[in-house]
C-alpha cells in the first residue's frame, strides 16, 4: 500500500471511545476510535473490534456493548485502556473509573464521559482483520454541552480546543 494512502486515511477524524462489555461479573473497557453512526432509523452505531481483543468474545456472547465517548480530559484513560488487556488487569478498578447502572443493558455507563450509548447487537460482519458490531442504541446519556470530546487525528489523540 502506498504511503500516501495510509497518510490520507489518517486524516479521517474519529471520536475516541471506550467500548464496554460485561459478562457475568467481568466488566471490561477497551479504547476504540473506529466508531460511527450507520443509520438514523433505527438509530444504529458501529464499533470495529479485533477478534483477539478480550471484549470481542464478550460482545459476541452477550449481544450488547456500551460506547462511552471520552472527554478531552480523559486522554490518560484512553492510553491506559488501549495499552492493556482486560485478561491481565481490571482497568475499571485500576483507574478507579466511576460507573453507574445502564437503563437497558447490563454494561454499566462510565461517569465523566461526553456520552454513553447503550447498544444491543443487531449484526456483526467480518471486515478484514476486525469484526464490525452493529448495535441499536436503546438508551443513552449526554454530558453538558461544554464538555469537549477526545478525537483521533493523524494517528494521535487530540482535544478539539
Amino acid at each position: 500500500m502506498a504511503v500516501e494512502v495510509k497518510i490520507a486515511v489518517n486524516t479521517l477524524i474519529w471520536p475516541v471511545c471506550l467500548v464496554g462489555a460485561k459478562e457475568n461479573d467481568k466488566h471490561n473497557v477497551m479504547t476504540a476510535a473506529w466508531v460511527s453512526q450507520v443509520s438514523a432509523n433505527p438509530l444504529l452505531v458501529m464499533v470495529s473490534v479485533a477478534p483477539g481483543r478480550y471484549s470481542h468474545d464478550m460482545i459476541v456472547r452477550t449481544g450488547e456493548f456500551m460506547v462511552s465517548v471520552l472527554s478531552a480530559a480523559q486522554q490518560e484513560v484512553s492510553t491506559f485502556c488501549g495499552s492493556r488487556s482486560g485478561r491481565d488487569v481490571d482497568k475499571i478498578a485500576r483507574l478507579n473509573l466511576q460507573t453507574k447502572p445502564a437503563e437497558a443493558i447490563s454494561v454499566p455507563r462510565l461517569s465523566g464521559c461526553v456520552a454513553n450509548l447503550e447498544c444491543k447487537v443487531t449484526g456483526q460482519h467480518t471486515a478484514g482483520d476486525h469484526t464490525l458490531f452493529i448495535g441499536e442504541v436503546v438508551a443513552a446519556d449526554v454530558a453538558a454541552a461544554d464538555v469537549q470530546p477526545l478525537i483521533m487525528y493523524r494517528g494521535k489523540t487530540v482535544s478539539m480546543r
